[in-house]
């Protein structure tokens, strides 16, 4: 029997017999008799068993799974683990966490090392960059330079902080990724700055510091969306202590073989291909562990790919199920009709003056929802604009309401024709037949229950990646005359 069996098992019988101790602990241990304790984490798992003895002592009792002996060796080694575990990961892991923690800590730690060599060998071309052992190169010029590299990373990292923060959280496992290829770039371009003139270098270090701020940013906000989606045990501090222990770790492993490698490894041409070789590799287990990753909340790609797939077969997809088909480095959000054929671009309206913007999508025609308003336009390239805005009191419900709504009334259009009157006239139809004179709610407390029940996180929402805005709307009063 595994550990896991014999776990289940043990919390039954707990369950049991906490059920069955209808007195406090302090009758229990006023009667005189033995009282066994257990400590449970907040899932409900048996961390440590006690016995208080008649005697007043207090005793610690092994949690032993089946046909294993509690000799000195077992509880050595025992007693190793739990202190590994305790210093790399959550307390209370595996159920502190979410079941797709593992598998990304285990991509990240590798591609960290593998980072980790990489920036050894650029680091030695930098240095070369700054003018380390040239007798043409002068202090004054190595200063200057890392002074203008450095106000580089701080520009970038303002202007894409601001350009672009909003983006991160709802696609934090894109920006994880893009924050190796940023990083990665950085170090090719720090690579090959030795061979160029004065101010090739000048100009290589300097994007190579910038592109270095972008992975700055994008990878400490999308650590950080992703460590919310991680911790279960309101353990988010202790989850990102133990990230930065285990970076540490497998830094300092990654050091020592780096230095053997820089060691080794002068020739320019082998240096090259070893670089290649590494930045590959840190891609490609970068990549595998995002895609580990199943976000519980709906953004705009995931909802695409959940609500296309009920519209097509009923199907209730669960998060691991999206994250399957979901594409990291492209937004594929592709709103088809029945026949399979994009008919129409679905976004959050970043104001009222978009929402109604006629540049673009001529007249645009209004159909209010419950606590929401969809804007539809049809573009000159054929494709009809959805734009949504939640109206003010909105919660996250809301907008996976509006974004369904979108769809729904999408598969209904034909290509190359948008949003024509004729479907108008079937969209508020179909509403004045459920007895509403706006859209009909399409997803009912069964159909949130039913999303719930696969795994889905409806009290947040991903879908918007501007400053958020709510309507609230009233009846101009003019003046008097």
């Amino acid at each position: 029997m595994d550990d896991k069996s014999t776990r289940e098992e043990q919390t039954t019988k707990d369950t049991n017999f906490t059920k069955s101790s209808s007195d406090g602990l302090s009758d229990l241990l006023a009667d005189g008799r033995p009282v066994e304790i257990l400590e449970c984490d907040k899932s409900g798992n048996v961390q440590q068993r006690w016995l208080h003895t008649k005697d007043g002592y207090v005793v610690s009792i092994q949690i032993s799974p089946a046909g294993t002996k509690n000799d000195y060796i077992v509880q050595l080694i025992r007693g190793w683990r739990k202190t590994l575990f305790d210093c790399f990961l959550p307390v209370g892991f595996p159920h502190s966490v979410s079941d797709d923690y593992l598998a990304y800590q285990a991509c990240d730690s590798i591609q960290a090392f593998f980072s980790t060599i990489t920036s050894l060998l650029a680091n030695r071309a930098l240095l070369q960059g700054l003018g380390v052992g040239d007798a043409n190169s002068s202090a004054t010029y190595a200063l200057l330079l890392t002074i203008l590299t450095d106000a580089m990373s701080r520009i970038a990292t303002i202007v894409f902080a601001n350009r672009w923060g909003l983006r991160i959280e709802p696609e934090a496992k894109r920006y994880r990724f893009l924050a190796d290829v940023f990083n990665d770039t950085a170090f090719f371009l720090e690579l090959y700055s030795p061979a160029l003139g004065p101010w090739g270098k000048v100009l290589t270090l300097s994007v190579g510091e910038a592109l270095r701020a972008l992975c700055g940013v994008a990878a400490g906000a999308s650590k950080a969306a992703l460590s919310v989606h991680f911790a279960r045990h309101d353990n988010l501090a202790e989850l990102n202590a133990k990230e930065a222990s285990q970076e540490t770790a497998v830094g300092l492993v990654g050091l020592l073989v780096g230095t053997l490698v820089v060691k080794l490894v002068q020739d320019s041409r082998s240096v090259m291909f070893l670089m290649v070789v590494l930045v590959m590799a840190h891609l490609f287990v970068n990549y595998v562990g995002v895609c580990s990753v199943h976000m519980t909340n709906l953004n705009r790609q995931r909802a695409v790919i959940f609500f296309s797939e009920y519209l097509k077969s009923g199907t209730f997809l669960s998060p691991k199920a999206v994250a399957k088909r979901e594409s990291i480095l492209f937004e594929s959000t592709r709103i088809l009709n029945k026949r399979g054929e994009r008919v129409a671009k679905i976004d959050i309206a970043k104001d009222f003056q978009d929402a109604m913007d006629r540049r673009n999508c001529g007249a645009v025609s209004v159909l209010d929802g419950h606590k929401y308003s969809l804007f539809i336009g049809n573009q000159h390239n054929g494709l009809a604009s959805i734009k949504i805005m939640l109206w003010d009191g909105s919660d996250p419900w809301y907008a996976v309401n509006a974004w369904f709504s979108a769809m729904k009334i999408a598969q209904v259009m034909e290509e190359g024709k948008g949003f024509t009157k004729e479907v108008e006239q079937l969209v508020k139809k179909r509403s004045s037949e459920d007895g509403g004179g706006g859209l009909t709610d399409l997803l009912d407390s069964e159909f949130k229950q039913k999303m719930e029940s696969v795994g889905w996180d409806l009290e947040s929402q991903a879908f918007e990646t501007k400053a958020p805005v709510r309507l609230r709307f009233q009846q101009a009063h003019r003046k008097d005359e």
